[in-house]
């Protein structure tokens, strides 16, 4: 019994002081992970547009559901388990060149977008993704902080999307100095 009581203070004190650091880190960041594609911009458009296909590539992600447009621009839920369903949007679509998307939700505990821009690069493509989020939850910033990390998700995105291509590509982290002042809610 005794061990059991141990185990769940340590567990409160771990969630405590997970939260703690989490309050004192800044609520914004802005993040951005770039990959030369060997294929040209065309081709890698069309697959980081066909939100639909998403699961035919992306690890971890079981479904996804086209939802109602907004602004006449597409929107869709991503499914990871039967609890995770998370609704996100198109913001702008220039087809090519520049895709920014967004978290669609008031009670999140963050928000976001991704610009993903496509630049030719000879016979194939430099993708860029900037991620611009902005963290409520101190205990979700803890995690995306220190466990996941800001580019976890970048890269993961754009590993799987090198392997869809058949490319062995690995993403680089940019060393960005933007203005944070726009990203305050």
């Amino acid at each position: 019994m005794m061990t059991f009581i141990f185990i769940l203070l340590l567990f409160a004190v771990s969630i405590m002081a997970a939260i703690f650091i989490g309050k004192r880190l800044p609520k914004t960041h802005v993040a951005a992970s770039r990959i030369r594609l060997g294929a040209p911009s065309a081709q890698v458009w069309d697959i980081i547009s066909d939100f639909k296909s998403y699961p035919t590539w992306r690890p971890g992600l079981t479904r996804v559901e086209l939802g109602p447009e907004i602004d006449g621009l597409p929107t869709w839920y991503e499914l990871c388990s039967p609890h995770s369903r998370v609704h996100f949007r198109v913001v702008e679509s220039k087809p090519c060149s520049r895709l920014v998307t967004a978290i669609v939700g008031e009670d999140l505990p963050l928000a976001g977008t991704w610009i993903y821009e496509l630049v030719e690069d000879g016979d194939g493509t430099v993708l860029t993704i900037t991620e611009r989020e902005n963290i409520h939850s101190p205990l979700f910033r803890f995690f995306d902080r220190f466990v996941i990390n800001y580019y976890g998700v970048m890269d993961v995105y754009l590993i799987a999307l090198a392997i869809n291509l058949g490319d062995s590509a690995r993403p680089q982290h940019l060393s960005l100095k933007i203005d944070d002042s726009s990203l305050s809610a």
